[in-house]
């Protein structure tokens, strides 16, 4: 299927850079949290069938907003008219991009970030999750080195035990590095962990059971359910992996 031109309507973004591609199940748009990190994400991109959109700021959140009033958001206004698709529409003619890449750091800001865009197409772009069409990337958190051997991490779990592998196999010096952000990557790494579709690792937002999901999100992001959050917090916060 073609990728839908722009012909009437707003205009593109200017900060979107497209891609070449015009079949629409092999074109992919990157959400990339942060101007720095949409930088490196541009120079890291296969700009054949990658585009990159960069987000400035925390995004709205836009769980409690009307979708006719969500677009008085910049950032979602551009999301949208770069995706091709409005908010509250189940009319998928217009996609521009077979799959919706969220980008934002693997800390835990990123994870903030990450989840209100989550929340953003749940809420007003429920039938593009319906269908198919979005995803988290994974970038990782930690560089380990030992001597030539390079490996990344997602997380503090999969980090020790890279680090437990590498003590039994390797009589390397093991270096840690902790990433403070995409943009502390440059483009050959954002490339290598996160965009190439070879290397990278990509989670499917889904909804296998829609009403405790939206239940969910609910509880975590309603300014209404802030005592529930709290009750929440104080039952389940134990639980949490830091």
């Amino acid at each position: 299927m073609a990728r839908k031109r722009v012909s009437q309507g707003p205009a593109l973004p200017g900060k979107l850079a497209d891609c070449l591609q015009q079949d629409l199940s092999q074109a992919e748009l990157f959400l990339v949290e942060g101007d720095s990190a949409g930088g490196s994400a541009k120079q890291a991109r296969n700009k054949d069938f990658q585009a990159i959109l960069p987000l400035r700021g925390k995004i709205l959140n836009s769980w409690e907003i009307d979708s006719s009033q969500v677009l008085a958001s910049q950032e979602i206004h551009d999301i949208s008219v770069a995706i091709g698709i409005d908010p509250g529409s189940d009319d998928l003619s217009g996609l521009r991009y077979g799959k919706l890449c969220i980008l934002a750091d693997a800390d835990s800001d990123g994870a903030h970030i990450a989840t209100l865009l989550c929340a953003l197409f749940l809420k007003h772009f429920k039938p593009l999750v319906q269908a198919g069409h979005v995803f988290v990337a994974m970038p990782p958190l930690y560089r380990i080195d030992a001597g030539k051997i390079v490996h990344y991490a997602l997380d503090d779990e999969e980090k020790e035990k890279i680090v437990a592998e590498l003590t039994q196999t390797t009589r390397s010096k093991i270096n840690v590095q902790r990433f403070k952000g995409l943009g502390e990557m440059n483009p050959i790494q954002l490339r290598e962990t996160t965009m190439d579709p070879n290397t990278r690792r990509l989670v499917q937002l889904t909804l296998e059971d829609e009403e405790a999901t939206m239940a969910m999100m609910d509880m975590m992001l309603a300014k209404k359910r802030a005592a529930d959050r709290k009750t929440w917090l104080e039952t389940k916060g134990n639980l949490a992996e830091v």
